[in-house]
């Protein structure tokens, strides 16, 4: 009997330690790449790569090429924090990002149709790591008084998280401009 416990032991302890040695290389890797290999080593299937792009409305918007992971899950997190820094900086070689005083963030989780039907719960995401990215960059602060979160999930082609940085007087005008974000969501919880 205790022969099997010390064989369990030793398998754990090998499991971890092969986990710990994956997470530093996606560390090392997320330091140390740029651009498309960085971006698609989050996920072979990933078609677009991290970018930062103001849209013709004028609204700030980041794109991950996966879905923000769940809580538990702090490593990869990071990683996927790596690649958004990364896109920042390379946007932001020449000029400095632009500083929202107050703002909304909108979370728009979007999950591969082929690959999923079931919603993770937003309570359930990581967003700590990606947001303090984002505070540094593009937030005076991100207290509650200042910045106020949306998010919302739906279906689309690739597992992806769309990240939209607002002014409270553009929010409304995005609900209204992209209801297939947040409607098609909680049409489908009604039925």
């Amino acid at each position: 009997m205790m022969n099997g416990l010390k064989k369990e032991q030793a398998l754990l302890e090998a499991v971890q330690s092969a986990e710990t040695a994956a997470i530093r290389l996606r560390q090392y890797a997320a330091a140390e790449l740029t651009g498309r290999q960085s971006a698609t080593s989050v996920s072979g299937e990933a078609k677009d790569i991290t970018s930062v792009e103001f849209t013709t409305e004028g609204w700030l918007s980041l794109l991950l090429p996966a879905m923000l992971p769940k809580r538990a899950d702090g490593d990869r997190s990071r990683f996927l924090a790596g690649l958004l820094r990364n896109a920042i900086r390379r946007e932001y070689q020449e000029t400095l990002p632009p500083k929202f005083r107050t703002c909304v963030l909108v979370y728009e989780h979007i999950y591969d149709i082929s690959r999923s039907h079931r919603f993770i719960d937003h309570d359930n995401l990581e967003l700590k790591h990606c947001q303090d990215v984002l505070e540094a960059a593009f937030l005076v602060n991100d207290t509650s008084s200042l910045c106020s979160a949306f998010q919302c999930s739906h279906h689309g082609e690739n597992d992806s998280t769309r990240i939209w940085i607002l002014t409270p007087e553009q929010f409304p005008e995005w609900l209204k401009c992209y209801p297939e974000c947040w409607k098609n969501g909680t049409e489908i919880m009604q039925q």
